[in-house]
């Protein structure tokens, strides 16, 4: 499979349609049945009554990563694709290989060329238009229930694109998407062709590759790209707070303690509480047992450990009350959840 290959067969179909009546379909739409009414609107009446392919207001983890281990995916998108505005459970990088695309964050507008690319959190109703056969555009989705295990090297900087993925993962406080106006970089392109070309083949290994090529192309946008970004927050200090109190936590979960985090961030118990709940929504409690059961579920999807050991790693000194805490979050015990090898959304 190529990066740009010619207009498939639902594509032609778009594009015929949209060459009878452009600014109809260049709109943004609600579902396929606002469309074809617009379309009887302006005297076509013979779009198909039925979308093409399946096309939701909400799409989950489960509509893209069909199998458990898949952290990252990476495909083309649909040229001449009716704009149908819809909200996403994970993290999504559009990126330009060639061409431009337009990017609806609900009723604003912008145009992306080629070399640019945006990353859009999740819950952000958008859509985007492409209108030419050589536009090449490449989502990269990746998964919110494993991003903090499987990127943690990223969580670990101090930067705007960094504190945009712990907004997403733990606070109430999100932005909306990050636009990046780049230039055509090789070494971008270079990683995202890697990432398309192991998405597509899906052999053995994939799942490892995919997630280092995207730790790279993230990487490479930390250290080269943050200066081209054009749509962000202001930011201060204290935005990087609540990754530090984070980042401790995981790193020492067996035996953390609120004594200790009072001590490291210069806050009394009350004070470094009411800040957790102001900026996460969460209580420290819930916090710290959400951090070890995330920890959990990488242990048990990645590992052999014993539920002893994986008890122990993740700060629990009772196994009763790891399997109780489990179940309470995820609906399931730790061992039925190794042994049915289910996804869990976390």
């Amino acid at each position: 499979m190529r990066l740009s290959e010619g207009l498939g067969e639902e594509e032609q179909l778009y594009k015929s349609l949209y060459a009878r009546c452009p600014e109809v379909w260049e709109e943004p739409v609600e579902d396929w049945a606002g469309l074809v009414r617009r379309c009887h609107k302006a005297g076509i009446n013979d779009i198909p009554n039925e979308a093409p392919s399946m096309m939701g207001s909400v799409l989950t983890e489960d509509d893209f990563f069909t199998e458990n281990f898949k952290e990252v995916v990476c495909f083309n998108n649909l040229r001449y694709c009716p704009p149908f505005l819809h909200k996403l459970e994970f993290i999504k990088i559009i990126y330009v290989w060639s061409g431009s695309v337009t990017v609806y964050l609900d009723n604003v507008k912008y145009e992306l060329l080629s070399g640019n690319f945006c990353i859009i959190a999740p819950g952000i109703r958008h859509t985007v238009f492409s209108r030419h056969d050589e536009d090449v555009i490449i989502n990269i989705l990746m998964r919110i229930s494993s991003f903090a295990n499987a990127f943690s090297g990223i969580l670990m900087e101090q930067n705007i694109l960094a504190d945009f993925f712990w907004k997403i993962l733990y606070t109430k406080h999100s932005n909306r998407v990050l636009m990046f106006g780049c230039n055509n970089d090789p070494k971008l392109d270079r990683w995202v062709e890697r990432m398309f070309d192991e998405s597509a083949r899906q052999q053995a290994a994939s799942n490892l590759l995919m997630k280092s090529y995207a730790m790279i192309f993230l990487g490479i946008v930390m250290r080269e790209h943050l200066p081209q970004l054009q749509l962000k927050e202001e930011l201060t200090d204290e935005v990087y707070v609540l990754p530090a109190i984070i980042q401790a936590i995981r790193q020492n979960l067996k035996s953390i303690t609120l004594e200790e985090l009072t001590r490291q961030f210069g806050m009394s118990e009350s004070e470094l509480k009411r800040y957790i709940v102001r900026e996460s929504g969460y209580t420290y409690r819930y916090l710290l047992r959400d951090l070890r059961l995330r920890r959990a579920v990488e242990l048990l999807r990645n590992t052999n450990l014993s539920m002893e050991r994986i008890m122990e790693e993740t700060g629990y000194s009772n196994m009763n009350n790891f399997y109780r805490s489990f179940k309470e979050h995820f609906g399931q015990t730790p061992l039925e959840f190794r042994k049915n090898g289910e996804e869990i959304l976390i």
